[in-house]
């Protein structure tokens, strides 16, 4: 089980609640935008709108409102520490969720701009936010924003959700492997992560087994038995079965 703990902007530990179990806290976070934990419905925000509610985008960050559907999620009743963002900007807020989403650690946003991370993520998180925490200094004499990414982690997102497209065409194909959406579907999302750096925190060698994998369920779908389609996209499967 477990209790759930705060961190002072990000300083350990001060237990909240210790004699209440994390698997009686109430899910709070539905109305909260997952990009930024900021409250749509009239919480503070930048004063700066660049969203639009009802097309479900956040007026501070700018960014979706609902969690992106490749995102691990942490379930009401899951042992959870808890970080403190209120002194962060939402971009940088937006910025933390991302690379949490890229290290496949589940969490969520709660009201008071509160990150709840997966309590067995702790030390992952932890090096997350001192690596954000190195590229701005939230207190100091900076602006408090986080320099601008390029590739950013935009593309570490459409990276990992092509990742999770390749496990799904696997899948399928290892079921059915004369499937022609799900081979088209592996084709797809084999070049974009061959072609893709991976994404923050993910790890290297293992995405490159993936695309490399991949390329050889492609080859077999031109050429080779269904026997040998099936096997190589169960091994594909079973390969990222842990990591999407």
């Amino acid at each position: 089980m477990g209790s759930v703990l705060t961190g002072n902007r990000l300083g350990h530990p001060l237990i909240v609640g210790k004699n209440e179990s994390v698997y009686a806290r109430p899910l709070m976070s539905d109305q909260l935008c997952q990009s930024c934990g900021a409250d749509p419905t009239g919480g503070p925000g930048s004063g700066i709108p660049r969203g639009n509610v009802a097309q479900g985008t956040c007026p501070d960050c700018g960014r979706p409102l609902a969690a992106p559907f490749n995102r691990p999620a942490l379930n009401d009743g899951d042992p959870a520490v808890e970080y403190e963002f209120e002194d962060w900007k939402a971009e940088d807020r937006a910025a933390a969720a991302e690379a949490l989403t890229a290290r496949i650690i589940p969490f969520r946003w709660e009201p008071g701009y509160t990150l709840a991370v997966a309590a067995h993520r702790e030390a992952e998180a932890d090096a997350v936010f001192d690596e954000l925490e190195q590229a701005v200094d939230i207190e100091g004499g900076s602006d408090g924003v986080l320099p601008e990414a390029d590739d950013g982690w935009g593309a570490g997102e459409n990276a990992f959700a092509a990742l999770g497209d390749l496990y799904d065409a696997a899948d399928r194909l290892f079921h059915t492997p004369t499937g022609t959406t799900a081979a088209n579907d592996l084709r797809e999302a084999g070049a974009v992560v061959r072609s893709s750096a991976p994404p923050f925190g993910f790890d290297a060698q293992l995405w490159r087994t993936a695309g490399e994998l991949a390329a050889q369920v492609e080859q077999l779908l031109t050429d080779g038995s269904n026997d040998d389609i099936r096997a190589r996209a169960e091994h594909l499967r079973n390969t990222l079965a842990d990591h999407v």
